[in-house]
């Protein structure tokens, strides 16, 4: 995650789940709860890449998944502590505090089930997305699947001018209300594509400015 926007989270940890709900009009806890109770089982190992405050690896736990968290905030990771010890989760969930491009060092290959990153991942430059995307391939069970939700911009026309008259005043009110933003990932269905992902599963939301997308590796 790039360094300055890591600064602005690091100043804003308390607000990070309301901005997020605010930005999204409550679809990001919804979609958390959709993925925890369809896509993610019980002894599962998940890997939640950029894990903020916890919410989504306490919902996974409580599935009975075996969960690792990480993120390279200590605040946002003070916060993630503090709500896994709230709800008695600190034996399920294994928290590490570390920057994406240190994924080949921490984990073995076929490790993890099941990865995740849920409005992380454009937060990271294209050079780290990439290299995040060739290393989810190497540590992603044969059988696993990748999930990744993040902001995406509109293809049809009429959802761009929408886009730009509704989702921008949002933005900017989210803006003020907590200091929080986002952008969307750029040319990711070819970049997923080309690191060997394949679609298992898409579900729009947000007049198609944000996506869910459900992976699974090539063979």
């Amino acid at each position: 995650m790039s360094y300055v926007y890591m600064k602005a989270l690091e100043k804003k940890a308390e607000k990070y789940d309301k901005g997020i709900n605010y930005l999204t009009l409550g679809r990001i806890p919804k979609i958390k709860i959709y993925i925890s109770d369809n896509l993610v089982h019980k002894n599962e190992h998940v890997l939640d890449i950029g894990m903020g405050t916890g919410t989504f690896a306490i919902l996974c736990a409580n599935k009975g998944a075996i969960v690792t968290g990480i993120d390279y905030s200590e605040k946002m990771l003070e916060v993630a502590r503090k709500n896994i010890k709230q709800e008695e989760l600190t034996e399920n969930i294994h928290i590490i505090k570390m920057p994406v491009i240190e994924l080949d060092e921490h984990f073995s290959d076929k490790s993890f089930d099941k990865i995740t990153a849920i409005l992380s991942f454009s937060e990271f430059y294209q050079e780290e997305q990439d290299f995040c995307l060739k290393q989810i391939n190497k540590i992603l069970k044969d059988d696993g699947e990748f999930i990744l939700v993040d902001e995406v911009k509109p293809k049809k026309i009429w959802k761009k001018i929408v886009y730009f008259f509704v989702r921008i005043p949002i933005v900017i009110i989210t803006y003020f209300k907590s200091q929080l933003t986002t952008k969307y990932l750029k040319n990711i269905e070819k970049r997923l594509e080309n690191h060997n992902f394949s679609l298992i599963e898409e579900k729009y939301y947000l007049l198609d400015t944000l996506k869910l997308f459900r992976l699974k590796k090539m063979t």
